[in-house]
């Protein structure tokens, strides 16, 4: 048995931390940065400079779907270090390319799975398999990693790209990802057992630890068949549907109502900044609290943020209070989702479960953007859109009804739901 002081989960949380700064900072945090450069290097129109993160979304979930599986079978560290590596390579290969359909095949497709490999998947499907009762916390501090890095790579590649320039500033996001791996190789162990050790750092004498060997992985049919499942993914799905519009839509609606863009651009990292405490408290209260009660929650306080917009005449104070309401509450869905999913089905199906989630909610947060556009288009306004957000949050409710988890963490049979 280790005699480290610290338990040495909490180690492979702050690496999950740094692989998800850099799997999602990296990636589709500062995508908007290199628009620009598609347009005026490569002279790609601005829908086809936008098809980027539409090719990464693509690919992430069906690269999910195949990795998630293998996450609970195999070496987590080494399909953590295999993706950090490919997306490393991905990223220098980028900087050298002369093509526009270059860049689409290396982002779209070998970072999108290099960040599938290393990124939140194996991230928190790694840390849920070290936690039983801190669960919640612990997943809730590694995925503060992904909006830490949109607010803190944003500012550096921005310089980077008006200092040295693209290809530089992509070479930079290659030689970050290789300096994670020897982190990775030290710090990720796939289970506590491997080292000695029980979950969350109980003591050996403790028999209120349910061990990962005591509940059997669930097979690919008996998780589809679940109802927690599609109860799960539907009420994710439609929350990240609007998260997702909001997100792409937030500047425009800003104009529209006499925002500069520059004042504007706050509401992003107000978003990121207050979905980091989200994200922290709503994982630590998962621990403690009934996890559908805070999932209600979650979805009340964003439909609040919406019903206010659309209730008032929005000046930049009240569209700030809306946007730091809604980002505090956004924030909880990671949380909250490796929370029920390792309440709902064990840790030992955790990487199986989250990886066939993802090809299920991809088609919501692929018709979330366009669809608000049309309505704005159509309409000439945002509030027929909010008011479709409160209606999905009304729906996303209704479905967590038939959400049923266990009461004590880690008791878990396939009969639940």
């Amino acid at each position: 048995m280790s005699k480290d002081p610290i338990f040495h989960g909490w180690w492979i949380v702050a690496v999950s931390f740094l692989a998800q700064f850099l799997a999602l900072g990296c990636s589709i945090s500062v995508y908007g940065l290199f628009i620009p450069v598609l347009i005026s290097e490569f002279g790609a129109s601005f829908v086809t400079a936008n098809l980027g993160l539409s090719l990464l979304s693509v690919a992430m979930a069906g690269a999910g779907a195949v990795i998630g599986p293998i996450l609970d079978r195999r070496s987590i560290r080494a399909v953590m270090i295999t993706g950090a590596l490919v997306a490393a390579c991905a990223y220098m290969l980028m900087s050298i390319a002369t093509e526009l359909w270059q860049l689409g095949v290396l982002f779209g497709g070998a970072v999108a799975c290099g960040v599938a490999m290393f990124g939140p998947l194996a991230a928190n499907t790694v840390v849920a398999k070290w936690f039983n009762r801190h669960r919640g916390r612990a997943v809730g501090i590694a995925s503060m990693g992904a909006p830490a890095g949109g607010l803190l790579l944003s500012p550096v590649v921005g310089f980077f790209l008006t200092e040295l320039g693209w290809r530089e500033a992509l070479l930079g996001l290659g030689a970050l990802h290789l300096l994670l791996i020897p982190l990775l190789w030290v710090a990720i162990r796939n289970r506590p057992e491997d080292m000695g050790l029980l979950a969350d750092g109980a003591p050996q004498a403790d028999q209120s630890i349910v061990h990962e060997s005591a509940v059997s992985a669930w097979t690919t049919r008996e998780v589809f068949t679940a109802p927690n499942f599609w109860f799960l993914a539907l009420g994710f799905g439609v929350a990240g549907a609007v998260a997702g519009a909001f997100n792409a839509n937030v500047i425009p609606y800003s104009a529209d109502i006499g925002i500069a863009v520059d004042r504007a651009a706050f509401f992003i990292s107000a978003i990121g900044g207050t979905a980091i405490i989200g994200t922290l408290v709503f994982g630590a209260l998962a621990d403690r609290m009934n996890i559908r009660a805070l999932l209600w929650a979650s979805f009340a306080l964003q439909a609040m943020s919406f019903l206010f917009l659309r209730s008032v005449t929005p000046d930049f104070g009240l569209l700030m209070a809306s946007v730091l309401v809604f980002g505090l509450a956004a924030g909880a869905m990671g949380p909250l989702m490796a929370a029920a999913v390792g309440s709902g089905f064990g840790p030992a199906s955790f990487g199986r479960v989250m990886g066939f989630i993802g090809p299920v909610t991809l088609p919501f947060g692929f018709l979330g953007p366009p669809v608000v556009g049309l309505i704005r288009e159509n309409s000439g306004s945002y509030i027929p859109a909010f008011d479709a957000f409160i209606i999905v949050f009304v729906v996303g409710g209704l479905i967590l009804f038939g959400l049923r988890l266990p009461k004590v963490t880690g008791n878990v049979t396939k009969t639940a739901g």
